[in-house]
């Protein structure tokens, strides 16, 4: 029995052609080669391939498929939000009042007895 399955083995490993198709042979060799799973980025391509598809209705801004931040947008919108703070608050400063005391003391309460 371990004859047996020893031949097919052998015959698997050694095919009856010895030359098969350069071209198939060059297609199956490319389809066993590992790549390494880090540099396929498949997030990219399926936001590129939905953009082409989509005709720019999705991820057509580019901005949020990028690879690096668009970090000058960040520092120009922090600095325009940084002065509109400011304005507002040279604005609403003199309009504050001093404060003034309130009375805390409690009404005086009518207990009313249970009949």
């Amino acid at each position: 029995m371990t004859d047996a399955n020893s031949e097919r083995k052998q015959a698997a490993v050694e095919p009856d052609d010895p030359d098969p198709d350069p071209e198939l042979r060059s297609l199956v060799r490319g389809a066993l080669v590992t790549k390494d799973p880090e540099s396929v980025d498949v997030l990219a391509g399926f936001q590129k391939k939905l953009r082409e598809r989509s005709g720019g209705k999705f991820y057509a801004d580019l901005w949020s498929t990028a690879r690096e931040p668009p970090i000058l947008t960040f520092l120009v919108t922090s600095a325009l939000m940084l002065v509109v703070l400011l304005v507002v608050y040279a604005v609403l400063a003199p309009l504050r009042g001093a404060s003034q005391r309130v009375e805390t003391t409690p009404a005086p309460v009518q207990v009313i007895s249970p009949p």
